[in-house]
């Protein structure tokens, strides 16, 4: 586990963007056997977002950790217009964010707005404080935005966030946001097919400080590689990222989520993860 200023970040962290999925939501029975197996597993980061089930996640998740003692540490991320309905009206949100999306309202990254979502999703998770609050999906606007920055440092000074992120795969929007000093945090893709685009921002990262938390590891495009599955994914992702990176695991299953964090900690040569990386890149040419 690596640290940040009161922080522990696990190796492996559980990903939750299906699991308030509309049609498949996880029961709140389901969600509390994940988070138990976590704890057996020394896994402590949760990554979740407002717009994950439209809200429903993060309730979720609040509602099973008020029966749960556990060194959770916690991500949530806002920049996404969502469905946000009072009680009644509450499985119309996600038709309701379908509907902003048409109406191409699908982000925002107003300054009132974003400190808003941290403080709606501080009630839903039923908590005082998060150990990061990111900008989701951030736009190169919102990272040379001034205010919103300024904002986000207020996030942190008030005790509502320990750090600040911002999650996103374009290498040109994290060189920026890095060269601002707001964000402790950066969420990046992980697949080998993007490794090479992004390993100058890891090592930044790395010499930096600043935490690293991967997602998207099983691209479906690296599976078209000969010889490729889910371990050999895991096991290579691993050993390209910074030592003390977060490596999310969207799963439901706790011996899947055991797995995982098997592979996680258990990385494959360096010189056999970027050769592979190579040959799924190659396969995009």
């Amino acid at each position: 586990m690596s640290k940040s200023p009161n922080i522990t970040w696990s190796r492996l962290g559980l990903g939750t963007g299906t699991l308030a999925s509309l049609g498949r939501a996880s029961s709140a029975k389901d969600v509390e056997r994940i988070l138990v197996s976590m704890l057996e597993n020394g896994v402590s980061v949760i990554d979740t977002a407002n717009t994950y089930g439209s809200t429903a996640c993060e309730r979720l998740i609040g509602r099973v950790m008020k029966n749960i003692q556990g060194p959770f540490t916690l991500v949530t991320k806002a920049g996404y217009c969502h469905g946000d309905l009072p009680l009644p009206l509450r499985p119309l949100n996600p038709f309701l964010k379908k509907a902003l999306q048409r109406m191409g309202r699908q982000q925002c990254f107003e300054p009132t707005y974003i400190a808003k979502c941290l403080e709606r999703s501080l009630y839903r998770l039923g908590i005082e404080r998060v150990s990061t609050f990111m900008l989701h999906d951030a736009t190169m606007e919102a990272v040379t935005n001034d205010h919103l920055l300024s904002v986000l440092e207020n996030l942190k000074t008030s005790g509502k966030t320990v750090l600040v992120g911002v999650s996103t795969g374009d290498p040109e929007i994290l060189q920026h946001a890095l060269s601002t000093g707001v964000f402790g945090v950066i969420q990046t893709p992980a697949s080998l097919r993007h490794a090479q685009a992004l390993q100058s921002v890891w090592h930044q990262c790395e010499a930096a400080g600043i935490h690293v938390i991967a997602n998207h590891i099983y691209d479906p495009h690296c599976f078209r590689h000969l010889g490729v599955n889910h371990e050999l994914l895991m096991r290579a992702s691993a050993s390209l990222l910074p030592e003390g990176a977060t490596i999310l695991c969207g799963t439901r299953n706790p011996s899947h989520l055991r797995q995982s964090n098997e592979w996680a900690s258990n990385p494959i040569p360096r010189p056999d993860a970027e050769r592979l990386a190579e040959e799924i890149y190659a396969m995009e040419i």
